[in-house]
């Protein structure tokens, strides 16, 4: 059975590590990356807002939080899930399908595909590892799927840690932004605990 979503009050807070986490981005952001992140998230989050609208299964709650906007309650479909990425995904395309000479346009689309293949990371609470947790599940039987799944998100952080560091002593990535993919990947892990 399905709620009315015109009857449903979704509750929208921030904690206060949003605004320690953007403040600290926004103070040293030189670029204005740092705005243009927060408008993908948040396009992001509206991607899964309006699959669960039209599911007529709309969310409990939104939370802005230092390691990102997080949505309680809702549909939790496929479809939903990764709907996120779907949208920051259109608008990597669209901005460099677009002929468009504007430098910040250009940066935009990378911010999206960044936050695309951030969220796809088969990690904690990230739309991959819900997404990579439904596929398995449908494909083997539970406990099997649960070591599967671990060894997923093992291998991940196996990976990508060191990755993030060889691109900050390369200086492909500025150190706050390993502050910040640090931050958010502890907050992912931290939460299953």
């Amino acid at each position: 059975m399905h709620r009315d979503s015109r009857s449903v009050r979704v509750k929208v807070g921030a904690d206060f590590s949003f605004f320690a986490v953007l403040g600290f981005l926004i103070c040293t952001d030189k670029d204005g990356v740092s705005v243009m992140c927060l408008c993908a998230c948040m396009l992001h989050e509206l991607g899964h807002l309006v699959v669960m609208y039209s599911e007529h299964r709309p969310p409990e709650s939104i939370t802005f939080r230092g390691g990102g906007i997080h949505i309680s309650g809702g549909s939790t479909s496929f479809l939903c899930t990764g709907a996120g990425v779907a949208v920051n995904i259109a608008l990597f395309l669209l901005c460099g399908a677009i002929p468009w000479e504007v430098r910040e346009v250009r940066l935009f689309g990378v911010v999206n595909l960044l936050i695309a293949a951030f969220n796809l990371l088969p990690v904690g609470t990230l739309d991959g590892k819900l997404m990579l947790d439904k596929a398995i599940t449908a494909a083997v039987e539970p406990e099997r799927a649960v070591h599967i799944s671990s060894l997923a998100e093992k291998a991940t952080l196996a990976f990508v840690l060191p990755a993030v560091v060889m691109l900050v002593f390369s200086g492909a990535l500025n150190f706050s932004a390993v502050i910040f993919l640090i931050y958010v990947l502890s907050v992912e892990i931290l939460e299953k605990i």
